[in-house]
């Protein structure tokens, strides 16, 4: 799951399906607090919504508050529009766009599962590559995650669709632990991925999925690839 920063918009997606497969998943909507090397920078909004015609939308969006990232103006929206497949993720459509008084970012990316296709633009370049069985944006890991704890998975292994190719994500799980966020204190599962980054750093993220509210994502603490640390906490649960 990606942090600091996420992202997106989704208009004029193709219809899909009503008779879609139910999702284990509920829709939700959570605020958390966004911490860079443990100094508060921002706040992100993570809503999943059930569209009514067999789609769902996962978005986040995370605006800076106070430092740098207030003084740029810094907003990171992460858009995934869904459904659901053999009760997994099935993206359609994915957006993502940074913005800041320094610069802009974007990533828009459609799923043709007819052709077995990923058409994806980043910052004016195009790419175009062969999907895979059981494909899934950036965003929507944090959504397999949880739903594979929710089926007590051992194994959390991901095909991902990234700018130009498909990279294959795994997680290990490691000892459940109790944290404390603002919203309180959760008997959490603890998921660690641990990889060498295109800067040949070393990178390690971590997250916290409460089991008492659905295996939702309670913290989540990532490398940004450039020394610091990014951490998101729940501050609310609507």
């Amino acid at each position: 799951m990606r942090l600091l920063l996420l992202a997106l918009l989704l208009c004029c997606a193709p219809p899909v399906s009503a008779a879609a497969d139910a999702p284990a998943l509920k829709p939700f909507h959570a605020q958390y607090l966004t911490l860079r090397n443990g100094q508060e920078v921002g706040r992100t909004t993570l809503e999943l919504r059930d569209n009514g015609d067999g789609s769902w939308t996962l978005r986040s969006d995370t605006r800076g508050t106070s430092g740098l990232a207030r003084m740029a103006g810094v907003q990171v929206v992460e858009t995934s529009r869904l459904r659901w497949r053999d009760g997994r993720p099935q993206p359609l459509r994915y957006d993502y766009r940074q913005d800041s008084v320094l610069k802009t970012r974007t990533r828009h990316a459609d799923f043709d599962w007819a052709a077995q296709r990923v058409h994806v633009r980043e910052n004016g370049q195009d790419h175009d590559y062969a999907s895979v069985p059981g494909l899934i944006d950036r965003q929507s890991v944090t959504l397999a995650l949880a739903l594979d704890l929710l089926r007590g998975a051992s194994r959390f292994e991901y095909a991902v669709a990234v700018a130009d190719q498909v990279e294959h994500m795994s997680y290990v799980r490691a000892a459940d632990a109790v944290v404390t966020v603002p919203a309180g204190s959760f008997h959490s599962a603890v998921l660690v991925r641990d990889r060498i980054g295109r800067n040949h750093r070393r990178r390690v993220s971590r997250s916290w999925f409460a089991a008492q509210l659905g295996y939702l994502p309670v913290q989540i603490e990532q490398d940004d690839g450039k020394g610091d640390i990014v951490t998101l906490r729940l501050l609310q649960l609507d």
